[in-house]
C-alpha cells in the first residue's frame, strides 16, 4: 500500500517537472479511479476471508458443510451487489465530473 503511495507520488513530480497541469477535472477522475480499486481490493478481501473461514468450519464440522456453504454464498452475495453498487457510484462521478 506504501509502495502503491510512493509510485503516486513520484508520477506526480515527474507530471510537475513537464510542466502539465491536471486541472480539477483530472483529480476528480484519478480519485474516482482510485476508489475502485479500493473498492474491488476491499470486496476481493472480504470474500476471500469468507471463503477461507467457511473451508476451515466444514473442516472441523463435516456434517454442517451444506448450511456453512449456503451461508457463505448468501454472504458473498452481499459482498458483490455492495461492491457493484459501489463502483457504479464511483463510475459516474468520475464520468459526470
Amino acid at each position: 500500500m506504501f509502495e502503491m503511495m510512493g509510485m503516486l507520488a513520484e508520477a506526480g513530480n515527474e507530471i510537475a517537472q513537464t510542466g502539465i497541469t491536471i486541472g480539477d477535472k483530472g483529480l476528480g477522475m484519478l480519485g474516482g479511479l482510485i476508489g475502485c480499486g479500493l473498492i474491488v481490493m476491499g470486496a476481493a478481501r472480504g470474500i476471500g476471508d469468507i471463503a477461507g473461514k467457511a473451508t476451515e468450519a466444514i473442516a472441523r464440522q463435516p456434517e454442517t458443510g451444506a448450511r456453512i456453504f449456503t451461508t457463505m454464498i448468501i454472504a458473498a452475495a452481499l459482498i458483490e451487489g455492495v461492491t457493484l453498487f459501489a463502483l457504479i457510484i464511483c463510475m459516474l462521478a468520475v464520468l459526470k465530473g
